[in-house]
């Protein structure tokens, strides 16, 4: 085969293949459509293509287009002679629980925007972009979120025992404190600290415990967690390692070593496993955006538990829960 057919073709495969991954792009540019046009919310309940061509003054074959790809996209689904919001992004419309449409969607904005900077060094996230990464991180006091976290700490019954007792409880890293809030709404007699470097975060935080009404038993301190001066006055703590920089991880450790008190406990996620042959894209781009955010990605739990025996603690233990591996050390 002549070389130019050659080219031509292979050519004509990569073009289908950046035209495939557009897909993606071009499906969350409409799903923002449709959200900032009150479609979504009028899909809750069910509507049709001619109620929502009427809403917005295009022609029904329009509507009916859209409608017809985010059904394809599983966004929708036909009842009859109506759409309707699957399960699935019913609740993320809702965002009842603090996982929440407009969060992920600024979220993806943040992504992509830093990952098109790939070729220039990076700067890390300024407040309020860590403030839209937290937002889309985190989940909110309810329900969900507590059952979701009992079922955590039904699986670790020795750490478990130390919040039923009262903790206290040191939560490093608590971002908008989905988890340092569950989990003190879980035990009655719970109260908690929780360490937020970033001010913006920290305010959020703030205001999500008064909403929670837990500022009786919460203390917020927007600090770097190594500056910490507490010497064996925690029960057990929480600290969110994945987001924390490679040159702030030891001596946030060995701050959070002397605020444990003796055999207290330190539990960590293996939020972002390291990558295997199989990862894709997807896995590789999350790599890309958080360590350009200043994040460690990758750290397994058997490394996580290298690094805190290297800050003095010990007896370290893995577990599989409902938020996949974690990990427990003793102080």
């Amino acid at each position: 085969m002549p070389e130019d057919v050659v080219q031509l073709q292979a050519a004509l495969a990569a073009r289908s293949v950046v035209k495939n991954w557009s897909t993606g792009a071009e499906l969350v540019e409409l799903l923002r459509t449709a959200h900032e046009a009150g479609w979504l919310s009028r899909l809750r309940n069910g509507t049709t293509a001619v109620a929502l061509a009427a809403s917005t003054g295009i022609p029904v074959e329009s509507a009916a287009d859209v409608l017809s790809v985010l059904g394809s996209a599983e966004v929708v689904e036909a009842d009859g002679g109506s759409w309707h919001l699957t399960p699935s992004f019913a609740a993320l419309v809702d965002g009842v629980a603090g996982v929440d449409l407009s969060a992920t969607l600024a979220s993806t904005d943040l992504t992509r925007a830093e990952i098109a900077r790939a070729a220039e060094p990076a700067n890390g996230l300024d407040g309020a972009q860590a403030l839209t990464v937290a937002r889309d991180s985190g989940v909110r006091v309810g329900p969900g979120a507590q059952a979701l976290y009992g079922l955590i700490y039904q699986a670790l019954p020795e750490y478990r025992g130390l919040l039923e007792q009262g903790g206290p409880v040191l939560d490093v890293g608590s971002g908008i404190g989905g988890t340092l809030l569950t989990t003190v709404s879980l035990f009655d007699q719970l109260h908690g600290v929780g360490v937020e470097v970033v001010a913006e975060i920290a305010t959020e935080l703030r205001s999500r415990t008064q909403a929670a009404g837990l500022a009786d038993r919460v203390e917020i301190r927007a600090v770097d967690a190594r500056e910490l001066n507490d010497e064996g006055v925690f029960a057990a703590s929480f600290w969110a390692q994945p987001f924390f920089a490679g040159d702030a991880r030891p001596g946030t450790l060995a701050a959070i070593h002397r605020a444990l008190r003796p055999g207290g406990l330190l539990l960590m996620q293996e939020l972002f496993p390291p990558l295997t042959e199989q990862a894709g894209a997807r896995e590789h781009l999350d790599q890309l955006f958080h360590r350009r955010a200043g994040a460690t990605f990758g750290r397994s739990a058997e490394e996580l538990a290298a690094e805190a025996e290297k800050a003095g603690f010990h007896d370290p233990e893995i577990t599989t829960t409902a938020l996949g591996r974690v990990l427990t050390v003793r102080r």
